[in-house]
């Protein structure tokens, strides 16, 4: 099988503390674990894709409103027939973003019945409800690669990132500081590439992140700073002390040309322009 549901009734005790709690968590982290019972009966396999189903609570909050893997299967059942397992909850949506359970209704018909707390699903089930999870969900500004639950886990490996880059209240505090122009280079994303290049420039630690303490607080205003994705790149090619900006704009005053090859006075001229450009 490819995925579970689970059906949540948010005012029973499934979930473990606030739900708002565990969505700060994923914006920070990248997961919250939550512990789930299930009938043991179930065909269920460790890294399978979960998804997270309001059954109760009104039309408003219906639907699918998380995904997350499936990070540990309890090796023994316990006593009452029950099977424990630790879920990575990767994206949780507000309560009123979900995929609503009237469309899954309608795509889906008789996916869940009666007191069905779990259901397993493959195929083309499991691609229908991808699908509607997809066109639900609307990617933060700046992120370009897929949303959580965007394409099947076995697809996919969740790798460390930095948190403070991607949340969004950052990054949109940063670049109304700073503007959108990359400190280094000098690109302007929405200048050159139009409205569909708008969201798409990122956000640097002038300070790298080896040298903060684990609970060390981020002052946007001050600790992040735009680059274009190219520039990012070539900041993290240094590890652990990545490249400050002066040390990119210092290559890109000497590059503009590859070795073994004669520049032209047109490029000696446009390269000088170029540097008095950049150093101001």
């Amino acid at each position: 099988m490819e995925a579970v549901i689970l059906a949540w009734t948010t005012a029973g005790p499934q979930w473990s503390g606030a739900y708002v709690t565990a969505q700060d968590t994923v914006r920070k982290t990248g997961i919250a674990r939550q512990n789930w019972l299930v009938t043991s009966d179930l065909p269920l396999s460790v890294g399978m894709d979960v998804w997270l189903l309001v059954v109760d609570g009104g039309a408003a909050m219906r639907g699918v409103v998380g995904h997350g893997t499936l990070a540990r299967i309890a090796p023994v059942p316990r006593e009452d027939g029950m099977q424990l397992l630790d879920v990575d909850f990767d994206l949780l949506l507000q309560h009123g973003d979900q995929v609503p359970f009237t469309l899954i209704e309608q795509r889906l018909p008789g996916l869940l019945t009666g007191e069905t707390t779990a259901v397993t699903v493959d195929g083309s089930v499991a691609a229908e409800l991808r699908r509607m999870w997809t066109e639900a969900v609307v990617p933060n500004q700046g992120w370009v690669e897929p949303p959580p639950g965007a394409l099947p886990s076995r697809l996919t490996r969740r790798i460390s990132a930095d948190r403070v880059k991607r949340d969004p209240d950052f990054r949109r505090t940063a670049l109304a500081h700073r503007g959108s122009a990359c400190h280094a280079c000098g690109l302007d994303m929405e200048q050159t590439y139009g409205e569909k290049g708008r969201d798409l420039v990122q956000v640097h630690h002038l300070t790298p992140l080896a040298h903060r303490g684990a609970e060390c607080d981020i002052d946007p205003l001050i600790d992040l700073v735009p680059l274009c994705p190219t520039c990012h790149v070539v900041a993290h090619s240094r590890w652990p002390d990545s490249y400050s900006v002066e040390e990119i704009r210092a290559m890109l005053r000497k590059g503009g040309f590859m070795r073994g090859t004669i520049m032209t006075k047109e490029q000696l001229e446009a390269e000088s322009a170029a540097a008095r450009i950049l150093r101001g």
